[in-house]
């Protein structure tokens, strides 16, 4: 106390060092020790000197931070939420918040401090657009009916709609949660449109999902499939005509269209081709069910076991 009256730098020196002292306590996982040095160190910073508020902002981002090493989310959020405004969207504040907001699974608060950082540049952009993706997706993925994702939806960054991911995850969820598959093929377009492009880059996991849920939503979907929609489906299988997947999508759209023999012949067109199993025991099962439709009991049992053996 008597350094402190006596030395322009005193308060200063005094606050740095209950500061140190906390550090120290931190490291050592003595609690309240470090909370007491913390406290003398803020009640020392009062003043509105510029030295001090920089001393006193910096202890209050220390808080922060220690709330979140000791997995105390609200403590943490509200810490952060004490922070002059300036303070709070520097980078470091910004990067705290991040992980607190992550740790708490407030996914659309996470996402909006991971916008911010995108904005700041302090990731690189490949970085910051696979945050932003597994954010958004995560968010999409806790919707619990199909208003609440539409509004989610509609709160999305135009760039991230265009994000197959991201375009995949809500098609998906609406479906699982009985939304509108006209909305979820609109959202889709984006994804079908790199699926068909020439020289694509999509990878194929993104393609199954994709053909995964566009047939999906013509079994949910009564009547018969959008015009629309089969017109793309049909130019792009004609286009790409050994492309396994499409020739798959197209026969299972010609199934809802009760076109049997074309069905038949595109879905075993497709089995010399698809490699991934699942989707080859849905072709036999589809295969099976047309089979029965025309009565043809051998074909269809044959057909089943094929099923059976993916």
């Amino acid at each position: 106390t008597r350094g402190e009256q006596g030395l322009p730098y005193g308060t200063r020196l005094a606050a740095m060092a209950h500061l140190l002292a906390a550090e120290c306590a931190h490291a050592l996982q003595d609690r309240s020790a470090r909370d007491e040095h913390a406290r003398q160190a803020l009640e020392r910073t009062q003043s509105r000197r510029r030295d001090e508020l920089e001393i006193r902002e910096g202890v209050q981002l220390r808080v922060a931070r220690w709330a979140f090493d000791d997995r105390d989310v609200q403590a943490a959020l509200q810490r952060l939420d004490e922070l002059p405004q300036g303070v709070a969207r520097r980078t470091l504040a910004l990067r705290l918040r991040l992980k607190v907001t992550r740790l708490a699974g407030q996914s659309r608060l996470a996402l909006e401090t991971a916008r911010l950082l995108g904005k700041h540049r302090a990731f690189s952009e490949s970085a910051s657009r696979s945050i932003v993706r597994g954010l958004v997706t995560e968010w999409l993925r806790t919707s619990h009916d199909p208003a609440q994702l539409h509004k989610a939806w509609t709160q999305l960054d135009e760039s991230e709609r265009r994000m197959p991911e991201v375009a995949l995850q809500a098609g998906e969820r609406m479906l699982a949660l009985g939304g509108d598959f006209a909305l979820v093929q609109q959202w889709l377009l984006p994804v079908w449109e790199q699926l068909v492009r020439p020289g694509s880059v999509l990878p194929q996991e993104l393609r199954l999902r994709l053909v995964l849920v566009l047939e999906r939503g013509f079994h949910q979907t009564p009547g018969q499939p959008d015009g629309v929609w089969l017109a793309r489906i049909e130019a792009a299988q004609m286009g790409n005509p050994r492309e396994a997947l499409l020739q798959y999508l197209a026969g299972v759209a010609c199934m809802h269209l009760s076109l049997w023999g074309k069905a038949q012949q595109l879905l075993r067109q497709s089995l010399t081709q698809l490699a991934d199993e699942a989707l080859r025991r849905r072709a036999w099962a589809a295969l099976a069910r047309l089979a029965e439709q025309r009565e043809d009991g051998a074909a269809a049992l044959e057909a089943w076991r094929q099923a059976a053996r993916g």
